[in-house]
């Protein structure tokens, strides 16, 4: 099963971008919108833990050789979420206030 959903990711101090948050069972990729941006590329293997934060509006995925923070809107993180729990069915942490 696969799932696609626009998010908004920090790609500057103060810019955000739109992203096509694809999720596979092989990989977590984050292709952008525009062309202008570079494509993201996560392993679903690598993946370690995923923690979503209420109050911060981020994601943080946290890989065997890294951990990546990624910034979008509520309502995008609420369908990425989703879309990272049926198609991978990982454990994801969640901040809440």
């Amino acid at each position: 099963m696969n799932h696609s959903v626009t998010v908004k990711l920090q790609t500057g101090f103060f810019e955000r971008t739109d992203f096509e948050l694809q999720v596979t069972a092989e990989e977590l990729t984050f292709k952008p919108v525009t062309k202008d941006d570079d494509e993201i590329s996560i392993p679903t293997g690598s993946i370690k833990e995923i923690t979503f934060y209420e109050t911060k509006l981020k994601m943080e995925i946290q890989t065997k050789e890294l951990t990546d923070t990624y910034f979008a809107t509520e309502s995008d993180w609420i369908d990425a979420m989703k879309a990272i729990k049926e198609t991978l069915g990982i454990k994801i942490f969640c901040e809440l206030n």
